[in-house]
């Protein structure tokens, strides 16, 4: 009844829809630059230039920007040269590179509604099911994102590559459009590892002809297949070449926890398919399974069986949309499923591929469900169908439009974080950072301290909860705060920077820390560090006094005690560690300025200071 309709009226639906998603987005035209966009785009000297071009396939931090980038180990070639012709176009301009993402969003959207019509040969079940797709609140995160334009690259070019293979497999003298698919599926593979998820796909897009109800060729299905095979092989080949690694892993918990948390995570991807709110960046405090009995497990585990079943009743009944869309979801969810641990435990990015299949199966799923219920019960469900349908779209819509205010700017994105999940580190850490940016002590301090909270030995949380109480005049605070993390952490190069900006900070009282010089490293036991410095009068005459010398942790007695000569100058080598200097009366009127003074050395370190007496 379907086919009743003319051509032009599909394409108006469907370039209605494209309407419709610009509306769920257009929000992101605003949005800036957020998370790992510093490192991957701004900062990421690498993809600000075309030279050395080899540098896009042979620099294993290309993409991340650095080596120890927070987002993990990746190679995707085609996606930097991705970023860096979209620097070149836009410079550091997030507006631009926001408009590149929502058209690969709205090409793909194109892509698989002709997929879907080439698969089913009915375009409404397409148009339903680009729509569901199309307006999923969690694909905010691979399109709204810029660090994860690779989701959209890599997508489209799948798509192209199966395109090529249905074409291919109507017209098989045509042989260029076989080729065409093993460059699609190759560059796929290049801008996005997940990609290899669709080697599981492509056997069956060789079944899809008008030979799928005959007795199933696999000889002929393998024949086909082996050159994508092959493809992934040198890729994955490549990859381990480049990166030195197999990927990005991530161990947590036992051995048995890991093993459980495959079908853990499996549930929790088909949960945000099925509910997707309370939508979050950072999946970091994701519970690790209990054990077997755990209901995520056990859920997960159903969901594969029952997948499973469906897979096989698809066989069986001859329904290639309905089984295609299943392959689809699975294959593309594999990768990311923690069977191998890596990174991220859960990705919203990650669905961004596999939710054209779930929908598909859905779409046809419902649709064969309503056909039961009209024969055998002579219920007819169409019309509430339709109805829930348009409901379900006007809800993804909102809930769509509604997230991308999180994906604005940073503030907005970590405190989307924090209210679902009040206990995640990352968030607070990166909020605290945010306001340091924006020079607010008082939210410095706030997240902070709530992050000291749920963890005390946080370096970062220390060095922010310090330069908070430095913006905020808390001198004293902020000394010790930065004087504890430098004796802890005696590299810690951030802390021992502060601590001369809060000197520098208190030059009108008194700063007495003048310079910092690094020393040459030396071997053995040679103590290369410790206070070289001149002891004056207020008007800068020099004076000769006495100093005693303590370790913080131990003033019931002086560690070492020095005198100055009569030019006032003096010098202690000490070994990295925090110190006390107390200066001494001398016989006569003089008194020192301050009653003590404050040293941490590092390593290789003399700090030059000036000790004032009235």
């Amino acid at each position: 009844m379907l086919k009743k309709y003319p051509k032009w009226f599909w394409l108006a639906l469907l370039g209605f829809l494209i309407l419709i998603t610009l509306g769920a987005y257009f929000k992101i035209f605003h949005a800036e630059f957020v998370y790992d966009d510093f490192a991957f785009i701004v900062n990421n000297k690498a993809i600000q230039s075309f030279t050395p071009f080899s540098k896009f396939f042979t620099d294993p931090n290309i993409f991340t920007g650095s080596e120890d980038s927070s987002g993990g180990k990746n190679w995707r070639p085609i996606s930097s040269l991705v970023f860096a012709i979209q620097y070149r176009l836009f410079g550091s301009n997030p507006f631009g590179f926001h408009l590149i993402s929502i058209l690969l969003h709205l090409i793909n959207t194109v892509l698989v509604f002709l997929l879907i019509t080439k698969i089913t040969s009915r375009k409404g079940v397409a148009l339903a099911t680009v729509s569901l797709w199309a307006l999923h609140p969690t694909l905010t995160e691979a399109v709204s994102w810029i660090a994860n334009q690779s989701s959209l690259i890599f997508l489209g070019f799948f798509l192209l590559a199966v395109l090529a293979i249905i074409k291919y497999q109507q017209n098989k003298d045509k042989k260029f459009l076989l080729w065409s698919s093993y460059l699609f599926f190759g560059l796929s593979l290049l801008s996005k590892e997940t990609a290899l998820g669709g080697i599981f796909i492509i056997p069956f897009v060789f079944l899809i002809d008008p030979e799928w109800r005959e007795k199933i060729n696999f000889r002929k299905v393998l024949i086909n297949s082996y050159p994508f095979v092959l493809i992934g092989l040198v890729y994955f080949y490549v990859h381990y070449k480049i990166l030195g690694a197999l990927g990005d892993h991530a161990l947590r918990g036992s051995f048995w926890q890991n093993l459980l948390l495959a079908p853990a995570v499996f549930y929790k991807y088909i949960g945000l398919a099925f509910y997707p709110v309370k939508l979050l960046l950072d999946y970091s405090n994701f519970p690790l399974p209990s054990g077997i009995g755990d209901p995520r497990v056990i859920l997960g585990a159903l969901s594969v069986v029952f997948l499973a079943t469906l897979v096989y009743l698809g066989f069986k009944k001859s329904w290639p949309g309905f089984v295609f869309g299943i392959i689809w979801f699975v294959a593309f969810l594999s990768p990311v499923m923690q069977i191998i641990p890596f990174h991220d435990i859960v990705g919203e990015r990650f669905l961004y591929a596999p939710l054209v299949g779930f929908f598909l199966a859905v779409i046809l799923g419902f649709e064969r469900f309503f056909n039961y219920a009209k024969l055998k019960f002579n219920f007819n469900l169409n019309t509430a169908g339709k109805i829930i349908f348009v409901l379900v779209l006007f809800i993804f819509f909102i809930l769509t439009l509604n997230r991308n205010n999180d994906w604005l700017n940073s503030e907005n994105l970590w405190n989307s974080v924090i209210k679902v999940d009040s206990q995640n580190k990352r968030a607070l850490q990166n909020l605290s950072a945010f306001y340091l940016q924006k020079g607010e002590a008082d939210k410095i301090i706030e997240f902070s301290e709530k992050l000291l909270e749920i963890d005390p030995e946080n370096r970062a949380g220390r060095l922010h909860l310090a330069v908070g109480k430095i913006m905020k005049g808390q001198y004293k605070e902020a000394e010790a705060e930065l004087l504890n993390l430098i004796k802890k952490y005696p590299d810690f190069k951030e802390a021992q920077n502060n601590l001369s900006v809060l000197y520098q900070q208190l030059g009108r009282q008194g700063s007495f820390v003048e310079t910092s010089v690094n020393a040459p490293a030396v071997e053995g036991n040679i103590v290369n560090s410790g206070i070289a410095g001149r002891i004056i009068l207020s008007d800068g005459t020099p004076f000769e006094a006495s100093l005693d010398v303590f370790r913080t942790d131990d003033m019931s007695r002086p560690f070492i005690s020095v005198r100055s000569d009569s030019l006032g100058k003096f010098q202690i080598p000490l070994r990295p560690d925090s110190y006390v200097i107390k200066p001494n009366d001398p016989d006569g009127p003089r008194a020192p300025l301050r009653d003590q003074y404050t040293v941490v050395i590092g390593n290789n370190q003399w700090l030059q200071v000036k000790i004032e007496y009235k």
